[in-house]
C-alpha cells in the first residue's frame, strides 16, 4: 500500500471541511483509509492544522497516560488518537497490548530503536544471540522458583490454574520483595491488569461492600439460614454480587440437601378412583379455582409419628386449611376438607380439588363431602408424585426449614413447630413465583 504523506492528508481534510463533498468521496479520492481519515478529521476539528502537522512528542509518560485514559473511559482507538492529537492508531494498539500483558513497566522501559538499512544486520544482533541461551536458562530457573514458592503458600490447591485470581494476587503481594513483579506475572497464570485490580481492592477496601455484607448476613440470620441467593436477591439487588459475597463469608443454605422419606397413603382399602382432571396445570388466576391436597409423615425424637394434611390454593400459593394428628385415620383426613367447605364463597366457576390415590380420598365419605361442597375431584396417576408436585413442594420446604424432625423430643413440640411454620409460610415467607411477595400479600393484590 502506498504511504500517504501528512500534507496530502491535510489537503484532504481541508477540502472536506471547506467543501460540500462527503467524507467517503474525499477519502477514496486521495486513497486514505477510513480510520486514518476519521482520526485526521477529528484532530483537525479539535486542535487545528498545527497539531496535525506536528504531533505531540512521544515519551514514557505520554504512552502511559494515553493507555490509562483509553481504558478508564472505555474509549476506542480513534477516540483516543483524537483526544491526544496523535495520528498513529497502530502504535496505540501495540502500547495497550504491552500494558495488558506486562503492565506499566513495559511502556516505561520502551525505547524506539533505529532500524537497520536493508541487507545490513544490526550491531546489537550478535550480542543478543550470544547471551540468549544464558538468559533463557536463568529465566527458566527463576520461573521454577516462583512456582515452587507459590505452591508452598497455596497448600490446599494442587494446580495453580485452579487458584483464584484473588489468591494469586495475595501471593504476588507477598513475593514482591523477593522477585521482580514482571517475573511474577510471567510465571503465574494472571495478567497485570487483573493483579492491579485486586491490589487496589486490598489496599482500598470498598466501604459499600462491607456494608452490603452486613446487610446480607443480617437477612441470612433473620430468616434462620433458609434464604439462598435467589430469595436474598429480591431484598438486595445484583444476585451475582450477593453470590460472591455469600461465598466469601461462608454463608450457604444447606437445609435442602438431606434426603427425606415419604409417606405412602395408598396402602389401605381401595375405593372409587377419579380421573386426573388437573393434569399438572398448576397455574390459576382465581382463588379456590384449583386446589391440591396431600398428607405427609414426620417423626419426633421419641419415635412417635405426626401426620400433616394440607389443602393449598394454586392461585395464591396459600395453605388454606390443615390438620395435624398422631393417627392418619379418616377423621383426621376429613378435617381440612370440612374447614374448606365452611369457608368456601359463592365463586360462580368450577372448583377442583386434586389429590393422590390415597385410601382416604377414595373413601365414600370423602366423595360425599366433595359433592356437598360442589367440588370436582381429581386424582394423580398411580405412583406419580409429579402429578401433585405443587403440594409436595410445601412438604419439602417444611422439612428442610424446620430442621431434622427427630431433633424435637416429643410430638407436642413437633406439632407446635409445624403450626408456627405454616403461619410463617402464609404470612412472612416470600416466593419468587409470587413476584417476591408472601401468599397473603399476593392474595390482596389479586383481590384488588
Amino acid at each position: 500500500m502506498t504511504k500517504i504523506s501528512v500534507n496530502t492528508k491535510l489537503k484532504a481534510v481541508e477540502e472536506y471541511a471547506n467543501g460540500n463533498d462527503s467524507k467517503e468521496f474525499i477519502r477514496k479520492k486521495y486513497g486514505i483509509t477510513e480510520l486514518d481519515f476519521q482520526i485526521c478529521v477529528g484532530i483537525y476539528a479539535r486542535f487545528g492544522k498545527k497539531t496535525l502537522l506536528n504531533p505531540p512528542k512521544v515519551n514514557e509518560d505520554f504512552r502511559l497516560n494515553l493507555v490509562k485514559w483509553k481504558q478508564k473511559n472505555s474509549a476506542s482507538i480513534s477516540e483516543t488518537c483524537i483526544h491526544f492529537g496523535y495520528r498513529s492508531p497502530g502504535s496505540v494498539y501495540q502500547w495497550e497490548c504491552l500494558y495488558n500483558k506486562r503492565g506499566s513497566q513495559a511502556l516505561l522501559g520502551l525505547r524506539r530503536e533505529r532500524r537497520p538499512k536493508h541487507g545490513q544486520p544490526s550491531r546489537q544482533e550478535p550480542r543478543r544471540t550470544a547471551s540468549s541461551a544464558s538468559r533463557a536458562e536463568s529465566s527458566l530457573t527463576k520461573r521454577k522458583l516462583i512456582v515452587k514458592d507459590t505452591a508452598r503458600r497455596l497448600k490446599k490447591i494442587d494446580n495453580l490454574e485452579k487458584a483464584s485470581k484473588q489468591e494469586l494476587t495475595q501471593v504476588i503481594y507477598e513475593l514482591k520483595a523477593k522477585y521482580l513483579l514482571k517475573d511474577l506475572i510471567d510465571a503465574l497464570p494472571i495478567s497485570m491488569s487483573t493483579y492491579q485490580y485486586w491490589q487496589a481492592k486490598f489496599e482500598h477496601p470498598d466501604e459499600d461492600e462491607e456494608e452490603l455484607k452486613a446487610v446480607i448476613k443480617g437477612l441470612f440470620n433473620y430468616y434462620e439460614a433458609e434464604y439462598g441467593v435467589r430469595r436474598l436477591s429480591s431484598q438486595v439487588p445484583n444476585h451475582k454480587r450477593i453470590q460472591r459475597l455469600m461465598h466469601e463469608m461462608g454463608l450457604k443454605c444447606t437445609k435442602y440437601n438431606r434426603r427425606i422419606r415419604k409417606y405412602d397413603s395408598s396402602k389401605g382399602p381401595n375405593g372409587k378412583k377419579a380421573k386426573n382432571k388437573l393434569n399438572r396445570r398448576f397455574i390459576s388466576d382465581r382463588k379456590y379455582q384449583k386446589m391440591v391436597c396431600d398428607i405427609t409423615e414426620l417423626k419426633a425424637g421419641n419415635g412417635k409419628k405426626v401426620y400433616l394434611e394440607i389443602i393449598k390454593d394454586l392461585a395464591t400459593k396459600q395453605v388454606l386449611t390443615w390438620a395435624i394428628s398422631a393417627l392418619p385415620n379418616l377423621r383426621f383426613a376429613l378435617t381440612p376438607l370440612q374447614k374448606l367447605i365452611h369457608q368456601l364463597p359463592q365463586t360462580g366457576y368450577q372448583i377442583t380439588l386434586h389429590t393422590d390415590q390415597g385410601w382416604h380420598y377414595q373413601h365414600r365419605v370423602w366423595r360425599k363431602l366433595l359433592r356437598k361442597g360442589r367440588i370436582r375431584q381429581s386424582m394423580s396417576h398411580r405412583a406419580t408424585c409429579l402429578d401433585n408436585a405443587a403440594c409436595e413442594t410445601v412438604f419439602s420446604k417444611l422439612k428442610a426449614e424446620i430442621g431434622t424432625d427427630t431433633s424435637y423430643h416429643n410430638q407436642d413440640k413437633l406439632i407446635q413447630v409445624i403450626e408456627e411454620w405454616l403461619h410463617f409460610y402464609n404470612e412472612r415467607r416470600i416466593q419468587t413465583k409470587l413476584v417476591n411477595q408472601t401468599p397473603y400479600q399476593y392474595e390482596q393484590c389479586l383481590v384488588a
